[in-house]
């Protein structure tokens, strides 16, 4: 399935990608003394363009600014409108996970995922590989292996969530141990700004695939 095309042109959204993107890069050079390399490259998010419903953005009451993590444990929590839909969290769940590959950020998802998958997530001319580590009703975890760019151990968890209203919500929580770079200040802080930025895309391609009730 071919991603979908919405009011944000392509090339507004690499400017904007690359440009929280160089903060990450630059905070992790200035943390670990090394060069840092991308998670992700180019993608095509989609921004839905519909009245009366607001783009998808993080909830202000729950989990819209990142968690601090404590000491040397990673994490954060954010959550996010996606759509009023009168189908269940399970049915959009189904339905999304039958084009993960159309309307995940990041590329090299597959059009499904299964449990005990591994998956490489491509970008700065690597692999950032990850595990599907489990599949339920309405979520998805995936836990970050060797090689990766965070650092393995990272175990991030998505879910579809219905609630008053009938308004679906993304929901993204992350856990584990904190790289050298992420525990300083300005590494850590990038890393939650792009992790909020990224998740957003994810939240913003499924409220525009739910206009074509594919999800």
């Amino acid at each position: 399935m071919r991603r979908f095309e919405g009011g944000r042109t392509a090339r507004g959204t690499r400017g904007i990608r690359a440009a929280v993107l160089g903060v990450v890069l630059s905070a992790a050079v200035v943390a670990a003394g090394t060069p840092a390399q991308a998670a992700v490259t180019e993608t095509r998010p989609v921004r839905a363009e519909v009245a009366a419903e607001p783009p998808a953005q993080p909830v202000t009451q729950q989990g819209a600014e990142p968690r601090a993590a404590r000491g040397s444990q990673y994490g954060y929590h954010f959550e996010y409108y996606v759509s009023r839909r009168t189908a269940t969290a399970q049915v959009s769940f189904r339905k999304m996970n039958r084009i993960m590959n159309s309307v995940f950020p990041i590329p090299g998802m597959p059009k499904t995922v299964k449990k005990g998958q591994k998956i490489c997530l491509k970008g700065g001319g690597r692999c950032n590989p990850v595990r599907v580590t489990k599949v339920g009703k309405t979520y998805f975890v995936l836990k970050s292996l060797p090689g990766h760019l965070e650092g393995a151990g990272k175990v991030i968890t998505f879910t579809l969530k219905k609630k008053s209203g009938g308004r679906l919500y993304l929901d993204v929580r992350a856990k584990g141990p904190k790289t050298v770079w992420q525990r300083h200040p300005l590494g850590g802080g990038a890393n939650k700004l792009f992790a909020k930025t990224m998740w957003g895309m994810y939240a913003t391609n499924l409220s525009s695939a739910a206009q074509y009730n594919l999800i």
